[in-house]
């Protein structure tokens, strides 16, 4: 049976009756229409169930002409499940997102028609890519947009499912059209811990040089701003330099090539408490294999947060505490554990960055490096992950037999 992790392009999950579900966009991996739903008990194996809606729902198709749908967002709001759907076509701004709602995760769904629509004759920018999220009085918002006008957020009437008020919302980032303002896929998340709302965003082209960054802002409407302080949208820095890369494309020595990674949600397991970052990524440049990639997510004591080295394979162990996955382990803590020769990518440039070996860890991090060291219990290999100077990294220990 093919794996079902294949075929998985903009993935987003929610946690019911003791099971996880995965929607994402319809790739025709496999053949359905409509938005195609994965369920897993463990999120680490993978089946597919069925497709919510039969294609495109008839408003949406009339006004975009898609032909399939894009990017769901799926949260659930007291007994009824609502999914929110993209419909467009490559290139356009003549694009739609609509609601659809159940009872339960795999339906029957019921379409509800517009949440907001636009073209080129009324707007400037791009309605896909919706993600809800709430501020601190519980306030539910949508954020939504992609390349063009770049990010928007607006208000959403919580009885309706739909925008609070007339208009588009206001514009959160925005990228230079020197690189074709190539951003997308916003996520919003609130971390009550450092008392910021941190937006993650794509940039540059899904097909090669995607990547994950991410700014914060002490209010959900902006302004966001990256580690360095720079603003998402600001038109005058280099495109390049705004927002804290997390992740692009990587490789280990003697390993695939991760290509593109990008277009991500997170995802909160009510049953562990832990968090995770979930998007897909290419094995190949301009290629439709892309899959579903789960990785575990950490917060710094910095106030930024850190992705896994590899995806989840069934628990996570931070080494040296019993607290939680979340504890930063500090530089002089595990001297013990830092020594040995460490495989490193730090993710300084939009290009895919290949590992490199150090031999002295400690003396790398230095002393502006905060960072997280754990296992991945199906192995006795070491990991790393953290931000050393503001910019993301991640590793693993070398066992002698993989020393070159």
């Amino acid at each position: 049976m093919k794996d079902a992790k294949i075929g998985v392009h903009d993935p987003t999950i929610i946690q019911a009756e003791g099971k996880y579900y995965l929607y994402s966009t319809d790739t025709q991996q496999p053949e359905t229409s409509g938005v195609p739903i994965r369920s897993s008990e463990d999120l680490v194996h993978w089946q597919f169930e069925k497709a919510a809606l039969e294609g495109v729902p008839t408003d949406a198709r009339s006004w975009s002409q898609a032909t399939g749908l894009w990017a769901p967002e799926i949260i659930k709001v007291k007994d009824e499940y609502r999914m929110y759907y993209s419909a467009s076509t490559f290139g356009s701004t003549t694009s739609f997102i609509g609601l659809a709602v159940a009872k339960h995760p795999l339906g029957p769904w019921e379409d509800r028609g517009e949440v907001v629509k636009t073209s080129i004759e009324i707007a400037d920018h791009n309605a896909i890519d919706a993600n809800i999220c709430w501020d601190r009085s519980g306030k539910p918002w949508m954020v939504y947009g992609s390349f063009f006008g770049g990010i928007y957020i607006a208000e959403i009437n919580e009885e309706t499912g739909k925008l609070a008020n007339p208009g588009y919302g206001k514009r959160l980032a925005i990228r230079s059209q020197s690189v074709e303002g190539a951003i997308e896929g916003p996520f919003i998340k609130y971390h009550a811990e450092t008392d910021y709302f941190y937006l993650f965003v794509s940039f540059d082209s899904l097909n090669d040089f995607y990547n994950i960054r991410v700014a914060r802002s002490r209010s959900i409407d902006g302004p966001y701003v990256d580690y360095f302080g720079n603003e998402m949208t600001d038109l005058e820095s280099h495109p390049d330099q705004v927002g804290t890369k997390l992740i692009g494309g990587y490789q280990f020595k003697g390993e695939p090539i991760v290509y593109a990674p990008g277009h991500n949600s997170l995802f909160s397991d009510t049953k562990t408490g832990r968090e995770f970052i979930v998007h897909h990524a290419r094995k190949e440049q301009h290629s439709d294999q892309f899959y579903l990639q789960i990785r575990s997510l950490f917060w710094l004591s910095n106030g930024w947060p850190a992705v896994s080295a590899y995806e989840y394979t069934g628990a996570v162990e931070v080494v040296g505490d019993e607290k939680a996955d979340v504890e930063e382990i500090r530089v002089t803590d595990k001297q013990t554990d830092l020594a040995g020769v460490w495989e490193l990518i730090d993710f300084s440039s939009a290009d895919v960055q290949v590992g490199t070996h150090q031999a002295n860890l400690a003396e790398w991090l230095g002393s502006e490096s905060c960072y997280v060291l754990y296992k991945e219990l199906s192995s006795d290999q070491l990991f790393i992950s953290g931000m050393r100077a503001g910019v993301s990294f991640f590793g693993k220990k070398l066992k002698d037999d993989l020393l070159d």
